[in-house]
């Protein structure tokens, strides 16, 4: 049996152990990412009338290269269009444009670089295009910065960094009729359902890695 010092340590040390797991679940880009995505959800995406707007997280679909499968962060559906959500939870300084392939996230001297959010969207986009049907008009794909980041350059109208529900609510003319709705409804409502999202992501971050090698 121990004794003696190592009992007043083993607490001490089991509690340093669980710490730096968590610091290491804390810190890492998918716990980032599913916190972004969480926070859009509870304090943003939630609070539109149901009547108007239905959203769906966390959607996997084949890329339209064939190439994997990409994920969409969140999917807003209204008769004003469809609203495709990347989520960045960054902070930091913020550099970019719409044309160039990567971005810049800078935080003191301290640089990294990440694919430009709006080709990432596209890919979403004509994702969905090709899963529902629809033709690109009937989506707004906006790209939304949360944790503090602060852009550097000046960014595209649909790249925000506040203000998403009024940014969706000044959409007002109708693109979608009833019938429509119903079919997305229909189509996003199985999809929601079927996917298990734990082999989906899975087999999303295989093909990542096979894609870059």
């Amino acid at each position: 049996m121990f004794s003696g010092p190592f009992l007043s340590t083993a607490p001490f040390l089991a509690f340093l152990i669980v710490l730096l797991i968590l610091v290491k679940i804390l810190g890492s880009p998918r716990f980032k990412g599913w916190l972004g995505e969480t926070m859009v959800i509870e304090a943003g995406l939630k609070k539109l009338d149901p009547a108007s707007y239905r959203h769906y997280h966390d959607l996997y679909l084949p890329r339209p290269d064939a190439r994997g499968s990409t994920q969409i962060d969140h999917v807003v559906v209204s008769p004003f269009g469809i609203f495709v959500i990347e989520t960045k939870n960054y902070k930091g300084w913020i550099f970019g444009s719409e044309k160039q392939l990567q971005w810049t996230q800078q935080i003191y001297r301290s640089k990294h670089r990440f694919r430009n959010p709006l080709h990432q969207n596209h890919l979403h986009v004509e994702a969905l295009m090709g899963f529902l049907g629809l033709p690109e008009t009937s989506f707004r794909p906006v790209v939304f910065f949360i944790g503090g980041a602060e852009f550097k350059t000046p960014m595209p109208p649909n790249v925000l960094d506040r203000g998403l529900l009024p940014w969706i609510k000044r959409h007002t003319a109708t693109l979608l009729d009833p019938a429509s709705l119903r079919r997305i409804h229909s189509s996003l409502d199985e999809l929601d359902l079927t996917t298990d999202r734990k082999a989906a992501s899975r087999d999303h971050l295989k093909a990542i890695q096979a894609r870059i090698g």
